[in-house]
């Protein structure tokens, strides 16, 4: 018996299931068209965001560890109008940075701003943007560009977490010594007490991700309620102000150069307490729409560390009452409280009070290093990126990323052991590191257009203030690249030597080996892959 077959020109009906479509919030499409998937939680609120933002910031409590060096370039008027200047120069670095994170809102920050502007062919999903630098940088440079900007922020990062956590080892170790003055702490000690608080900050990072947004909260408060406190304090109970003529017209500058470059380096230095404002963009992925809320917390930030640095900067001048000890002083702000308070037990509640904040701040600098680091390992840009891009798969952190962050600062902070001076001039590079990052992807903006390479954007600074904050910021940084590099005293000794130079030198040339060494031929940035419309408004092909 034959078997019965079907005439060539009949095509049998098979039944074949609907495609399946993945209803996708707007925040994870954003993110799918930077090609890729959202990883971690969005457990950052607006609140929480501000609070992170704020607490690495933390311009009051950041300028009470760095005043010295103004005040040693020009003395009071040094102190307080460079602080104006750097305020007006970091407020326009900034509204510039954040028109970028509204348009490109990536956990990368600078290294991956992303979001295609062109226009979609043949019915396929807009093009994808690599990173930011990948989108304004010409087709030629790309991945150099890219590569750069990456691991100078990486860096950065790392200088940044390092120099907080041995500021608060240096709390530490003055406290101490204050409360005992028969104890003369050493730099290895300091060391050991630097090695404790950077495991215990990662051991919170990454085992309590999911109360990260509740404790940078916690700090924010802290660091609120201490200013008033403060503030409140010194003038209440100081005894011995300074007139009005020391702190706004009478200069004293002990560097060796003339008053108009002394007055710039303090404005460098002033710089440093709208340092890291960037950092809530490496949370990008873990908040709903990141494209409003983070340039809002950066203008957040930047607002209220403005009006508490002037005035508590305005309060210790004040109350200060000699201020050339404390210039000299192993730890100035709390020589400064012992001054205004006349009392130990005040001046050393005040100083734990400032540890507690200030070590918030490195807690915060952790997580946003790991996440800038795990960034730019999902792009392939470190060494063995395919370990360090992974996530744990429970606790939905990116562990391997932040221990190289730790890493570094273990062994960068054995440079304190055997050198603090040059240990300060390699501070100096997480400002102009991190200030320089922020500048390129501007410079390269103006340069290519911005109608061209910027697409439509929940906060955009308009046809005017835009180019000018981003010519404001390529200019500014390229003169204080100089100053940044330049000795804060003449005559140059082996004492006061800046070794940051050298530092920027070192880096670029580890930049050229990485990428020369075999990243050139690999490093592409985010992979992309486009995908037909299925016809809803937030449905993709699953991969």
């Amino acid at each position: 018996m034959k078997t019965p077959t079907t005439p060539p020109d009949v095509v049998q009906a098979v039944e074949t299931p609907p495609p399946v479509q993945i209803d996708l919030s707007a925040d994870e499409l954003q993110l799918r068209a930077q090609g890729h998937v959202s990883e971690l939680p969005r457990q950052f609120g607006t609140w929480s965001t501000l609070s992170l933002a704020f607490s690495i910031t933390n311009s009051w409590v950041g300028f009470s560890a760095v005043f010295p060096t103004p005040l040693l370039a020009g003395g009071g008027p040094t102190v307080f109008f460079g602080l104006i200047v750097a305020t007006i120069a970091c407020s326009f670095i900034t509204a510039g940075l954040a028109e970028l994170a509204s348009a490109f809102p990536s956990s990368g920050g600078m290294y991956q701003y992303a979001l295609s502007i062109s226009l979609p062919p043949k019915g396929l999903l807009p093009d994808i943007l690599r990173s930011f630098t990948f989108m304004v940088s010409s087709p030629k440079y790309r991945a150099a560009t890219a590569f750069t900007v990456g691991w100078l922020s990486v860096i950065a990062w790392w200088f940044i977490t390092a120099t907080a956590g041995i500021f608060c080892a240096q709390l530490v170790g003055n406290i101490a010594s204050f409360l005992r003055p028969d104890y003369v702490w050493t730099q290895w000690q300091i060391y050991l007490i630097y090695f404790l608080l950077c495991t215990t900050a990662v051991a919170l990072v990454v085992w309590l991700p999911r109360q990260m947004p509740m404790l940078q909260t916690v700090f924010f408060w802290a660091s609120i309620v201490g200013f008033v406190v403060f503030f409140i304090t010194v003038l209440a109970t100081s005894k011995g102000k300074q007139s009005a003529s020391t702190v706004f017209t009478k200069w004293d500058n002990q560097t060796g150069w003339s008053d108009g470059t002394a007055f710039l380096l303090g404005v460098g230095t002033c710089m440093y307490a709208y340092l890291a404002v960037d950092s809530v963009t490496h949370v990008a992925e873990e908040m709903p729409n990141p494209g409003k809320g983070v340039p809002r917390a950066m203008a957040l930030t930047v607002l209220i560390g403005m009006l508490t640095v002037f005035m508590w900067t305005l309060a210790f001048l004040f109350s200060a009452s000699d201020l050339s000890e404390v210039s000299v002083s192993h730890l100035p702000i709390l020589t400064v409280y012992y001054q205004a308070l006349r009392s130990k037990a005040g001046a050393a509640f005040f100083a734990a009070w400032l540890l507690f904040i200030y070590y918030g701040a490195t807690i915060g600098c952790f997580l946003a290093a790991g996440r800038q680091t795990w960034s730019f390992a999902r792009d392939n840009g470190l060494p063995y990126s395919k370990i360090f891009a992974k996530t744990h798969p429970t606790l939905q952190v990116p562990v391997n990323a932040t221990f190289p962050t730790l890493v570094f600062c273990v062994l960068y902070g054995l440079i304190y052991i055997g050198s603090t001076t040059a240990y300060n001039s390699f501070v100096n590079l997480s400002i102009l590191g991190l200030n320089i990052t922020y500048a390129i992807p501007q410079a390269v903006v103006v340069i290519r257009g911005r109608d061209k390479v910027l697409p439509k954007r929940q906060f955009n600074l308009g046809p005017v203030l835009g180019p000018i904050c981003n010519i404001f910021s390529a200019v500014w940084m390229l003169v204080f690249t100089v100053l940044f590099c330049s000795p804060i005293f003449l005559p140059v000794t082996l004492q006061n030597m800046n070794y940051l130079s050298v530092v920027v030198a070192a880096v670029c040339l580890f930049i050229l080996i990485l990428w020369w060494g075999g990243k050139r031929k690999t490093f592409e940035g985010p992979h992309v892959e486009l995908a037909e419309p299925t016809g809803t408004t937030h449905g993709l092909k699953p991969e």
